[in-house]
């Protein structure tokens, strides 16, 4: 069991070489489907290999996401020139899957940045899969299926055995030294009236291609932007 656990992770660190891309952009369509609604965003996304993450949303609404890997971030809206921001560790561009991938990433799609571990392995023919557990008993066990040492499916499930989403992951490319899907789909369940699906589509990739996004900054001058007080 020893050899075939550092057999696949191996294989799987020698998905990425050591030469890895600096930067790399795509253009993203992501449709959510909620109680038979549809809605759609598109935007571009700039990642850095140091963790930088501009994001410009073109629909429904313009406007700039700017995001490191210790959650801070930046929503600047240019039409107002105000600024939002705020520190999350879930916001951090750690989760971002373009910046999974580009630093090879792959083996625990960012679970690592959670607290998660890998618990338990098993391989069947060009198949493989990993079990991923916390130690906080409140958070969910998370099993990823591999096939040809590439992430292809994520399940969620709670401690009480209730499923609560899956990843689909498909239409693999190779960019430079990077390889990625091109498309996601995220199954969510809870009750009736909030299970949702959301795809995603990643397109227009480019790898270490300049571009002035990269180094986009929200200007000295923008206003705190102003939230309603809640219940208002």
């Amino acid at each position: 069991m020893k050899i075939k656990i550092l057999t696949f992770a191996f294989l799987i660190l020698a998905a990425v070489p050591a030469g890895a891309q600096r930067k790399v952009s795509a253009d993203v369509e992501v449709k959510t489907v909620i109680n038979g609604k549809v809605t759609t965003v598109t935007k571009s996304v700039y990642c850095t290999n140091n963790g930088r993450l501009v994001t410009l949303f073109h629909k429904p609404t313009t406007y700039y996401s700017v995001v490191n890997q210790k959650g801070e971030m930046q929503i600047y809206n240019p039409s107002s020139n105000e600024v939002f921001s705020q520190i999350d560790q879930t916001l951090s561009s750690n989760t971002d899957l373009v910046y999974l991938f580009m630093n090879g990433r792959i083996d625990d799609l960012g679970l690592g940045w959670f607290g998660y571990k890998a618990s338990a392995s098993e391989k069947d023919g060009q198949y493989a899969k990993k079990t991923f557990t916390s130690s906080d008993p409140s958070k969910p066990r998370v099993e990823i299926v591999y096939e040809d040492w590439l992430p292809i499916y994520c399940e969620y499930t709670g401690r009480d055995g209730k499923l609560l989403s899956k990843k689909y992951l498909s239409n693999y490319q190779r960019f430079g030294h990077m390889v990625m899907p091109l498309r996601v789909t995220d199954i969510s369940y809870g009750t009736k009236k909030d299970s949702s699906v959301v795809r995603t589509l990643y397109s227009g990739v480019q790898v270490d291609q300049d571009d002035p996004n990269f180094n986009f900054e929200v200007p000295a001058g923008a206003k705190p932007m102003e939230l309603p007080e809640t219940g208002k």
